[in-house]
């Protein structure tokens, strides 16, 4: 009797800080919670197992809307080896500023997930001005990335002051609902999107990198979501 097939299951994290915005963790995380490998609504057999990753227990998001992390930052990066995917919100500008600027928690643990070893790859997405901070971290160097329609130019700055910080070649900044930038030398890909709803054209689109396109139509299916022309 042959044995049973055992299904990838994919660690996700989404980060979370005071003041990101509502719809940029909550859209991925409503995506990737309806994807399943039997494609059956009421009873999912889930391909990806989802955390919301924070500095504090309880995080006023924008709106403003309350919710409870499922673990902490410093518990996270101890388990940084079984993350495969980072998911990370943006919010308004002096927030991320504030995190960059600070070299804080969230800060860190996006540049301890982007530098971590791995046998095979992993992901890191930014929804929205998520991407500033993935920016500022030089890890957009030599590729092409995008950002909210209204914030690609500041993304071109933060992106050219971190090229002369760290080096590495020039990002192309460009308006697209989503873009996947490639592997970075240490096997993570890269996907920033646009604001708010591209997210879920981002995250649709990464579900069907780790499944397949037909899992995907299905989760967008069961969402009644077409994206846009």
């Amino acid at each position: 009797m042959a044995a049973a097939t055992v299904q990838r299951v994919y660690d996700v994290g989404i980060l979370l800080y005071p003041g990101a915005d509502l719809l940029d963790f909550t859209g991925p995380h409503g995506v990737l919670s309806h994807v399943s490998y039997n494609n059956d609504p009421v009873s999912p057999d889930r391909v990806f197992s989802i955390k919301l990753i924070a500095a504090h227990e309880w995080i006023t998001a924008s709106d403003p809307v309350t919710v409870k992390r499922h673990t902490s930052i410093a518990d996270a990066r101890k388990k940084l080896e079984n993350l495969d995917i980072l998911i990370v919100p943006g919010g308004p500008p002096p927030v991320i500023s504030g995190i960059v600027n600070a070299n804080g928690p969230e800060y860190q643990f996006i540049k301890s997930f982007i530098h971590e070893s791995r046998n095979e790859e992993r992901i890191l997405m930014s929804i929205c001005s998520g991407a500033f901070i993935l920016g500022s971290t030089g890890v957009l160097a030599g590729k092409t990335a995008t950002t909210h329609t209204m914030a690609l130019e500041g993304l071109r700055a933060i992106c050219q002051k971190a090229t002369k910080d760290f080096g590495g070649g020039q990002t192309k900044v460009m308006k697209a609902r989503y873009v996947d930038g490639g592997l970075t030398k240490s096997g993570v890909r890269i996907i920033t999107s646009g604001g708010i709803s591209c997210g879920f054209d981002a995250t649709l689109y990464l579900a069907s990198l780790k499944t397949s396109q037909s899992a995907s139509n299905f989760a967008a299916m069961v969402l009644e979501y077409i994206a846009p022309v």
